[in-house]
């Protein structure tokens, strides 16, 4: 009998071993493939921009074509239910943003993903500020006389969002709520930005990445911009919280983030792999340059800096939509 065990016992260390080198190889290969990175917002707007500079990047880096995947809707909740179900093999990655880790999952709790649970985190890429854009036709030229022109014409004003539950919608909820106005939401599946260059639309709360070169080519107005700190590109727009100081301190509500995720059962040795890839190129002198160029602030933190940061903004989140009374019709 106790030759026995030892036979069985000393089988089971050999195949073990061999186990391990498979998993070691098939890691050390990758990536043998395209990679594809799935975006849930439309071409043309901030989190598409973003990826697709550091798609390109990570292509040379890996010697692999690193595909855009464009899966918009629903405040970006398409794209996470699909990314949530892809292969947790390394070639499925997600480039999201706080809105749809944070906020949507709140007003969608039927949604087949759970954002604390069906990924892993592998860097944030940067934290974005959002503008508060205008028609030019707009009777107002900022956030100040935008509010007095709202109480003096309640319900006149309609905002585009990217949908339900996304930042945009959320945040001037939270904000006309807090200055005392009434404006109508309109949710976008494409981008709004055509729209309000138009006057479709009046006005819509943009990543600065996409509404940058049009403000600068007076395409549309710049009324406001989120947070604390004024962006070095447009230095005379004001900040939202110079016109009130409890509406966004330190960004905390129309500031957002860009990071990317994998599924959750992506091994950590790829994980890892990706997290030092996507840092060095982050880190890049002309990536820093063009990312600050657009008023974003490059990061490129660990994988446990992005997973931490998402669920504590998870939880802020929570209990602002529960106070705004916001709801998914």
């Amino acid at each position: 009998m106790m030759k026995r065990r030892t036979l069985l016992s000393a089988t089971a260390v050999a195949a073990s071993a061999m186990v391990l080198p498979v998993a070691l190889s098939q890691t050390n290969a990758y990536p043998n493939r395209p990679i594809k990175m799935i975006v849930p917002y439309a071409p043309g707007i901030s989190p598409d921009i973003v990826a697709r500079l550091i798609g390109n990047k990570l292509s040379i880096a890996l010697g692999q074509p690193v595909i855009i995947d464009n899966r918009p809707g629903a405040g970006g909740m398409i794209g996470a239910e699909f990314a949530a179900a892809a292969p947790g093999d390394g070639y499925n990655l997600f480039f999201t943003v706080k809105g749809v880790m944070a906020i949507a999952p709140h007003l969608y709790p039927n949604a087949r993903y759970n954002a604390l649970k069906d990924f892993k985190a592998i860097s944030q890429i940067l934290v974005v500020p959002h503008i508060i854009t205008a028609t030019p036709n707009a009777p107002y030229n900022n956030l100040k006389e935008m509010v007095e022109y709202a109480k003096k014409n309640s319900g006149k004003i309609n905002y585009a969002s990217a949908g339900v539950g996304s930042q945009p919608h959320v945040a001037l909820e939270a904000w006309a709520k807090r200055t005392g106005i009434k404006l109508n939401h309109i949710p976008y599946k494409s981008n709004p930005g055509p729209d309000v260059m138009s006057g479709v639309v009046d006005i819509y709360l943009e990543a600065s990445a996409s509404a940058i070169p049009s403000i600068q080519s007076g395409k549309i107005k710049a009324l406001a911009v989120s947070g604390n700190d004024r962006i070095p590109t447009l230095p005379n727009l004001p900040t939202v919280t110079e016109f009130g100081a409890n509406l966004d301190p330190n960004g905390v509500i129309g500031n957002s983030w860009h990071g990317i995720y994998t599924p959750a059962s992506t091994p950590d040795e790829i994980v890892n792999k990706l997290n030092t890839e996507i840092v060095k190129i982050v880190n890049m002198p002309d990536i820093q340059a063009r990312l600050r160029f657009l008023g974003l602030t490059p990061t490129g933190t660990n994988a446990a800096a992005l997973a931490s940061g998402a669920a504590s903004d998870y939880a802020y989140w929570g209990a602002l939509i529960k106070e705004l009374g916001i709801t998914v019709e």
